[in-house]
């Protein structure tokens, strides 16, 4: 009898995942009104053996608000978009919990007042490093919880360094 060996291409060893962002809040930054916000953050995964992945994360957040300068005011509209790239491990040591580390800078714009009867806006890069724990359950197709700290937080800032993520996979 002969044996094959199994060849495992390049393509098998690629997962694929991404997660979708919805907000809404009253007010930002301080100023009175209302927002909308909705995301998506796509990454590709490649197991450098069957328990850890690298690969690159994307993320684009869309904001839309309505903001009055004062009581009687003009509503005045704002739009941003928020973008940024970083670079991931994996590590799964269990079938359904991994450890999650990530690199990455996100640009974002934020209101920070109003010069007559429009909004002034700031655009702001960041770096962040994030590091925790996630949680996957499926099959092939799987869904995926992840609590991440930011290692990079301000410490000045009133923003928890936590950030929470929810997602789906192929093939992780």
């Amino acid at each position: 009898r002969s044996q094959q060996k199994e060849t495992v291409t390049f393509a098998d060893r690629l997962w694929y995942g991404g997660g979708f962002s919805l907000s809404f809040s009253g007010g930002l930054n301080g100023l009175d009104g209302n927002t909308f916000a909705i995301g998506v953050s796509p990454m590709v995964g490649f197991k450098l053996t069957p328990f850890i992945s690298i690969g690159p994360r994307f993320e684009f957040l869309y904001t839309t608000g309505r903001f009055r300068n004062s009581f009687s005011g003009p509503v005045i509209k704002y739009n941003g978009i928020d973008y940024g790239a970083g670079i991931f491990t994996r590590a799964k040591f269990l079938s359904f919990l991994f450890a999650h580390a990530e690199t990455n800078y996100i640009n974002r714009v934020f209101p920070t007042g109003f010069n007559g009867n429009k909004i002034v806006t700031e655009r702001v890069g960041d770096n962040q490093t994030l590091i925790g724990l996630g949680y996957t359950s499926g099959g092939v197709f799987k869904s995926e919880v992840l609590l991440l700290y930011d290692l990079t937080a301000d410490s000045q800032s009133t923003n928890l360094p936590l950030v929470y993520r929810f997602g789906f996979t192929y093939n992780f």
